[in-house]
């Protein structure tokens, strides 16, 4: 699957020495249905990758068969969030690491840009003591062949570095979570004359 990605698009990944090989909670920003390929293909494979969203079955038949294929599904049901929080634990405490679109599962409108950040990675960091990873993706809004995707990966934040009363420390930590996700956004600037496969590449998971 690098190899299929590496022929329709152009991938660069920046700063791969900051991602720790002891299981992490990796936040990125949400685009499109490439972001979680682009970190589950490009990152280290291990600590294992799993991958907490919302059912897959409540968007698309292809999409359910790809993440049924590759196991690392940690479903997302709105009206459990409890249960949600549980799996998300035993991922972690069996060694894996997890991946969480903090923006709550609601594409991003603009490359660059960054929607408001729930507390759930932060409340998880705090519980579990494990870092969150942030990450910044630019170039999956719209993609076409030969896109220029970039994955930035910025240097872990240690729950330790939080002081006080759970709440406090969760929305500090979501705080600066925010922050350095919006650091390694640089936009997109890339306006070619010729889009091929635009239509097509872009919903191809939709």
């Amino acid at each position: 699957m690098r190899v299929i990605f590496r022929l329709l698009f152009r991938v660069k990944v920046l700063g791969l020495r900051n991602v720790p090989s002891t299981p992490v909670i990796i936040c990125a920003n949400h685009l499109g249905w490439a972001d979680p390929f682009l970190l589950l293909l490009f990152l280290p494979v291990e600590p294992r990758i799993y991958v907490l969203g919302l059912d897959p079955t409540a968007i698309s038949e292809f999409r359910t068969h790809v993440v049924s294929t590759l196991e690392v599904m940690v479903a997302l049901d709105r009206d459990k969030p409890l249960k949600a929080l549980r799996a998300s634990e035993d991922v972690l405490k069996r060694g894996g690491s997890l991946l969480i679109f903090p923006e709550g599962g609601t594409l991003g409108a603009q490359e660059g840009s960054l929607l408001e950040l729930q507390h759930g990675a932060a409340h998880l960091s705090q519980v579990s003591r494990i870092p969150i990873l942030p990450v910044g993706i630019t170039g999956t809004k719209e993609l076409w062949l030969r896109r220029t995707l970039t994955v930035r990966i910025g240097k872990p934040i240690q729950p330790a570095d939080f002081d006080g009363e759970m709440r406090p420390r969760m929305h500090a930590m979501t705080a600066r979570l925010s922050s350095e996700i919006k650091a390694l956004l640089p936009g997109d600037h890339e306006h070619p004359r010729f889009k091929p496969l635009n239509r097509f590449l872009t919903k191809l998971f939709i």
